[in-house]
């Protein structure tokens, strides 16, 4: 034995050395690296609310993140509707100097078409921005480039939009259409080369396509192409288009849930029909004011009249001469549940008493016939002995879509509990010529003097012309070279006092009435001297179940509502698009001014008005709404101004919040700083207190160790 102690002192004391050596080392962390503890173990106790604050500033880092990305594309769309609103107003400006000028010379009309073009670039570069490879106004379909032109240059642009058999689409809705109807939802395709009119089977599919609209028909036989949507023609129960005409039978018009019945013998007299000059169909009753309770929005039947019967809604009601279209609702599917309590729904047979209904569902469904081209309508019952044979008459009040005053059809036939009738289709028009027989209003003018725009000849029903006149003219959307116009007065009609065609083939003409029916500037493909004919596209008649029709957009973004969270519980709407109204009117205007070559029907010489109209679509671009008329119909509000406004509230909403995210991430880092940090100078004092603890251990230990009983005999 030569030392004094036992080893288990030994270990303790050695123990304690290595305590106080871990305390001096944790110190020595601490007054480093100014943490209380390297891991979460060392504050267990704050741990807690330690994670949270640090899970509420990654939140917080990555919200400013992300609102940064989004402040530089909100910026990046500044800075191209600024450059938007610029080439607006010099394009404004510059037609504003071309309408105080010579508007009809070809240099001035080439120049400002040439200006119109050009700005159309400059509004498709700015809205093709992208930032990080994201278009800025395609709205949620940020891969695809917002706006798609017809074409690269002015020439080819006027190749495609002539300003005559194509027209640069005058309304939103024209201008907006993306669509195609397939032959599934047709069923079958009728076209009709005699009264310039698509149909189709299913009664409400061509519905979508808008007046003014390019419809492209593909998979027929024979009449695969693009064609103009002139207007929308109202059929009868039978898939004819309607005519003008005189009602000679009686008629009755049924409108209200509970149909109130007017007829002609009582209430209306004859029913005399004229088209308006918009394409759509007018009732005139021969007793005045007798359907002035139909306002518009009115829906009513028409039973009885043979040429007329079908399905209508009112466009509009002036001085008691009702403007009609198709109602389409009467092509939709309903059930309606009668119950002991509530019998909402009333089947009349041939105007006598209702017909008791019994209790449980009952259903109206439409369906659409490839063979006979028609939509029937099919009443179901929960098994009552309805009694209808076919030609009755049905009245039916309290549905939602289907009341009014119906014929009962053959097929398929009734049953003690069906009942079926047809509805009339909503057709599309093609033709430029409205059918009309009897005009003696109209003056046809053109100018035989290439060296100014004044129409220096007229032909008008009893002058102009080697016959004295036309006498009175038949419009048809038919003929050998085009549409045809022929004039009662024979031979002569359109030919001069030397038997030269009067106007010859290839002159612009102009046609203006008292009625605006049929009113336009044509160019004539033939003169047989009893008639015109003018360039046109036409139809050529078939029943085809394999042919689609398909309408496209310069837009081709969404309108997809796009929202960014600038914080958990807030977000913002950051979709911005093309076609929105500001820039979309603005476009319309500018492809107004840029169809149609000089010297042609289409030309901007020969459509003046179309000066003033795009005028007015630019200045309701820059500053909504305008006052006075608007051309095409009442115009959805919202302007160039209004998006920049809309970004700027976005933009600045989002700097707030990035603001607040700042500072709650400042607090919530210095209480994290408090929780977890250390004191210097504490850490420092207390690495110096254990660091001489420690020195003094070693010593006593090298003292120790060094004691031995011979060393103390000696």
């Amino acid at each position: 034995m030569t030392r004094i102690g036992t080893l288990g002192a030994n270990t303790s004391f050695i123990t304690r050395m290595f305590d106080i050596q871990t305390r001096m080392n944790d110190a020595q962390a601490q007054s480093v690296s100014g943490l209380k503890s390297p891991s979460y173990a060392g504050i267990h106790r704050e741990t807690n609310i330690l994670l949270t604050f640090e899970a509420q500033v990654a939140a917080s880092n990555t919200y400013i993140d992300s609102n940064k990305v989004v402040e530089t594309k909100l910026s990046a769309v500044m800075a191209s509707m600024t450059g938007i609103e610029s080439s607006i107003k010099n394009f404004k400006n510059a037609l504003t100097s071309f309408n105080q000028g010579d508007t009809t010379t070809r240099s001035s009309v080439e120049q400002i078409q040439t200006f119109a073009w050009e700005t159309m670039l400059d509004l498709h570069s700015y809205l093709s921005e992208s930032v990080n490879g994201q278009y800025l106004f395609s709205g949620g379909k940020l891969s695809r480039e917002p706006m798609e032109l017809p074409a690269t240059t002015k020439d080819g642009f006027q190749a495609i939009y002539d300003g005559s058999n194509r027209t640069w689409a005058t309304t939103r809705s024209a201008q907006l259409l993306e669509t195609t109807l397939t032959k599934e939802a047709s069923t079958s395709l009728i076209l009709n080369a005699t009264t310039g009119t698509i149909r189709a089977a299913d009664a409400d599919s061509l519905t979508p396509f808008a007046s003014g609209t390019a419809v492209t028909i593909t998979g027929s036989i024979s009449n695969n192409a693009t064609y103009q949507v002139r207007s929308h023609a109202a059929t009868n129960v039978a898939g004819t288009p309607l005519a003008e005409g005189t009602t000679a039978t009686a008629t009755t018009i049924s409108y209200g849930s509970t149909p109130t019945d007017l007829t002609s013998g009582a209430d209306t007299g004859a029913l005399t029909f004229a088209f308006a000059p918009n394409g759509n169909m007018t009732i005139t009753p021969a007793t005045a004011n007798s359907l002035a309770n139909m306002t518009a929005g009115t829906t009513f039947t028409i039973n009885g009249s043979t040429s007329w019967d079908g399905a209508f809604k009112v466009v509009s009601n002036t001085d008691g001469v009702v403007e009609i279209a198709v109602d389409t609702d009467q092509a939709k599917s309903e059930t309606i549940t009668q119950t002991a309590a509530s019998t909402p729904l009333t089947l009349t047979q041939n105007g006598g008493a209702a017909i008791p209904l019994t209790s449980g569902a009952i259903t109206m469904t439409t369906s659409a016939s490839a063979a006979t081209g028609l939509t029937t309508v099919t009443i179901t019952t929960a098994g009552n002995d309805l009694a209808f044979v076919a030609g009755d008459t049905i009245s039916i009040g309290g549905s939602d879509a289907h009341n009014g005053t119906f014929t009962v059809a053959a097929a398929p036939a009734p049953t003690a509990s069906t009942v079926s009738f047809v509805i009339n289709a909503d057709a599309l028009r093609i033709s430029k010529f409205l059918p009309q027989t009897g005009r003696s209003d109209v003056t046809l003018t053109y100018d035989t003097d290439s060296s100014d725009a004044v129409l220096n000849t007229s032909i008008t029903a009893t002058a102009g012309s080697a016959a004295t006149g036309y006498g009175t003219l038949t419009f048809s959307p038919s003929g050998t070279t085009g549409e045809r116009i022929t004039a009662s007065n024979g031979a002569n009609s359109f030919l001069d006092g030397s038997g030269n065609p009067h106007p010859p083939v290839g002159q612009i003409f102009t046609l203006s009435s008292t009625s605006g029916v049929n009113d336009g500037v044509y160019k004539v493909t033939a003169n047989n001297g009893d008639y015109l004919e003018v360039e046109s596209v036409q139809l050529t008649t078939e029943t085809v179940t394999t042919a689609e029709v398909s309408a496209s957009s310069w837009y081709k973004g969404d309108t997809q509502q796009v929202q960014h969270y600038i914080d958990r519980e807030r977000a913002v709407n950051v979709g911005i698009y093309a076609s929105s109204p500001g820039i979309e009117k603005a476009i319309r205007a500018l492809g107004i001014i840029a169809q149609g070559a000089f010297g042609t029907a289409g030309g901007l010489d020969q459509n003046q008005n179309r000066i003033d109209e795009a005028m007015y679509l630019l200045r309701d671009a820059l500053e909504s709404p305008q006052s006075g008329t608007p051309p095409y119909g009442e115009e959805i509000r919202g302007d160039v101004m209004a998006i920049q406004q809309d970004v700027g509230f976005v933009q600045e909403v989002i700097n707030s919040k990035n603001t607040k995210h700042l500072a709650f991430k400042g607090f919530l880092s210095t209480r994290i700083q408090e929780l977890e940090g250390s004191d210097p100078l504490e850490a420092a004092v207390l690495f110096n207190s254990e660091y001489n603890a420690l020195q003094a251990s070693y010593q006593v230990l090298a003292k120790v160790q060094s004691l031995s009983l011979l060393n103390f005999l000696r």
